[in-house]
């Protein structure tokens, strides 16, 4: 199934194609993506090769696991040790491996089509989509104490490795509890965040600021240059913005990057005694570090990823910082709106991660790259 959904979103290229580059016959294929066959890790490569979005390592990972679960397939508990010893062998698989538990007893008394539908229900294809697609981390020892919250490069969930630990070795036991207990209550919460709030945080952290990237349905909101700041731009560590948007201008005179351009050199000519040394080099910086597309046939992978819970939102802000880590905010702001009626808050760490390989797809699909 993961496959075939890939193969979707490379724009409905035929199984009968995909199975050429793998070196198949067709229907072994298509037997292949109804789950009915079993691919050989000796497929690997070709593999990676044809389904671009999808990592070498974390394939073979599943393709051995799928022969180790095939060799028990005669006893689902045989099957479901395998699971365990799997998850004990290789811990990044085990957000994976942990959504088969509910599939068990299915597996033990239905059909092949009713666990199909179960397998969909408990969102396993998701979460086999977000492990194949997830490029590992190859860190040294040092740099694994350091790995706080998730990188652009390596979004990977739920690993907070040892610097926790760390932090609460200098803590009193007579503290231990409570420190504990607070760690337990914000797990669930993330931080309502309105304009003024991020604004301030902008300011405190612009010069850590690495990389901004934008999902927006529409493009009104920046083009907004009075209230979307741009100044980003000149700062010296800042490399670049890059911005996509769903929707066409509702009204369209030229390009968003010269509607942009234009808009901006304006309101610093217009205060030119505050951004001379901006206009110095506006030309050069703007071409530079500002690159904005429109991604009109991808909206419904956009809305997705302006899906927060159960609500849509506008626009998807992530700050990549000179650490390398990714701090996300979304909300539901537009041009016209009252600042007051805005929602917007920062993900969390899982949510965060989700939202990091699906946006490191649609830059791939829209033909951007950060550096």
């Amino acid at each position: 199934m993961v496959l075939q959904t890939t193969r979707d979103k490379m724009g409905g290229i035929s199984s009968s194609d995909i199975a050429t580059s793998l070196g198949l016959a067709a229907s072994h294929y298509r037997m292949v993506e109804a789950g009915s066959a079993v691919l050989q890790p000796s497929r690997a490569i070709r593999i990676v090769q044809t389904f671009e979005t999808i990592e070498f390592v974390p394939l073979c990972q599943v393709l051995v696991a799928i022969q180790l679960l095939d060799s028990a397939r005669q006893s689902t508990s045989e099957m479901q040790a395998i699971a365990e010893l799997l998850t004990e062998a290789n811990p990044t698989m085990g957000a994976l491996l942990e959504k088969f538990e509910d599939l068990w007893p299915t597996v033990d008394t239905a059909e092949p089509a009713e666990v199909a539908r179960k397998i969909a229900a408990l969102g396993i294809e998701k979460e086999l989509h977000l492990f194949l697609t997830t490029e590992p981390a190859s860190f040294t020892a040092g740099q694994i104490s350091d790995f706080m919250t998730p990188t652009y490069e390596h979004p990977i969930s739920g690993q907070l490795y040892d610097k926790i630990g760390n932090i609460l070795q200098g803590v009193a036991p007579f503290y231990l509890d409570t420190v504990l207990q607070l760690i337990e209550n914000l797990k669930n919460i993330t931080p309502r965040v309105t304009p003024e709030e991020l604004a301030r945080w902008e300011a405190m952290h612009k010069n850590r600021i690495l990389y901004i990237i934008g999902v927006v349905r529409k493009p009104e909101i920046i083009l907004d240059v009075d209230t979307f700041d741009y100044t980003f731009l000149w700062q010296e560590n800042f490399r670049k913005m890059v911005l996509i948007h769903r929707d066409r201008p509702a009204a369209q005179t030229d390009s968003i990057p010269m509607q942009i351009a234009r808009c901006l050199r304006a309101k610093f000519e217009n205060e030119r005694a505050r951004y001379e040394l901006l206009l110095r080099n506006f030309d050069e910086v703007i071409d530079g570090k500002l690159a904005v597309r429109l991604a009109e046939e991808l909206s419904d992978r956009i809305d997705r990823i302006l899906l927060h819970g159960n609500m849509a939102m506008n626009n998807l802000w992530l700050y990549i910082m000179t650490t390398g880590y990714v701090v996300p905010f979304i909300d539901d702001a537009e041009t016209g709106g009252a600042k007051a009626d805005v929602y917007g808050t920062s993900l969390a760490y899982d949510e965060t991660c989700e939202k990091l390989v699906h946006i490191r797809e649609l830059l791939n699909d829209v033909g951007l790259k950060l550096g």
